[in-house]
């Protein structure tokens, strides 16, 4: 017998997933929650009365016990749900859930997906159970920050159980794609304004050639280069070309003039960064596989 909650004096029916493990429930509040629970208790024929549970009938249910456990805990009143990060714990529940009909706990498992520590923690695993339960706005969510080592790191990638060949080889071609074009428009990226054509000196030249190194690296590792991200990486960029052009001696004798220039540039980076990126999300998830 598993503990409380389900183990009340006023329970009215014994679900039964095993010899060691059943559950004291109540038929209303499983039929107000599920059509499949509501038809079972009409139709099914119970198991003789458990004497030992004050004569209830017993329905037998084939489910796992942990997963049983955890879908009363998420449509019982009264009771408080537990916090789940894990996702292969979530897809179990929506796996329960999508049997007896459960519509309530989709939403539920979604905002639990797509929360910050879940997606940092594995956002492959993340992605696979997306995809499997076709929640397309949480696989994008989940493959927009995945690296490959990202997914050889994660536990699910060691069992092809957990996904399918068409799952990942979208996600391959999207991280393939955004890679290919990101790289082109960091490297394409003039800093500083457009007068980079004017600055002769190879020191110079140099400098901004570092610039664009810092970024690549950091683009290899972290693809999420939002504009809070970018502030943050590049708080401290090498200082702009000297030149005789009055444009530089107007526009950088001001240091928050110049500090003003250098954020907008990178931020537009990452904006135009971002948009490539949701355009091959697009591609990948939805719909027919590019070629």
């Amino acid at each position: 017998m598993l503990p409380d909650p389900f183990t009340t004096e006023d329970g009215d029916v014994i679900l039964c997933v095993g010899p060691d493990d059943t559950f004291r429930v109540h038929k209303l509040v499983l039929s107000l929650a599920s059509p499949v629970f509501k038809g079972l208790f009409q139709t099914a024929q119970p198991d003789q009365p458990d004497r030992s549970q004050g004569d209830l009938p017993t329905i037998p249910i084939t489910d796992p016990p942990e997963s049983v456990d955890l879908l009363l805990r998420f449509i019982y009143p009264g009771v408080v749900p537990p916090v789940v990060t894990d996702p292969t714990t979530l897809s179990a529940l929506l796996t329960i859930a999508d049997k007896y009909c459960i519509q309530t706990i989709l939403p539920i498992v979604k905002e639990r997906l797509v929360n910050k520590e879940v997606l940092e923690k594995d956002p492959f695993a993340v992605y696979m159970v997306a995809r499997r339960w076709g929640l397309t706005g949480v696989a994008k969510k989940a493959a927009r920050g995945l690296t490959l080592p990202k997914v050889m790191a994660s536990p699910s990638s060691k069992d092809p159980q957990n996904f399918t060949g068409d799952d990942f080889f979208r996600l391959v071609w999207f991280m393939q794609k955004r890679g290919e074009e990101g790289k082109l428009m960091i490297r394409g990226e003039i800093p500083y304004g457009n007068d980079m054509h004017d600055v002769d000196s190879v020191v110079e030249v140099q400098s901004f050639e570092q610039l664009i190194e810092r970024i690549l690296d950091e683009f290899e590792v972290n693809p999420c280069l939002d504009t809070e991200r970018m502030v943050e990486v590049f708080a401290n960029p090498p200082d702009p070309p000297q030149s005789d052009d009055y444009y530089y001696e107007d526009f950088y004798r001001n240091p928050q003039q110049k500090e003003a220039k250098v954020t907008k540039t990178l931020l537009d980076l990452a904006s135009r960064l971002d948009e490539s990126c949701w355009e091959y999300l697009e591609k990948a998830m939805d719909g027919e596989f590019p070629t």
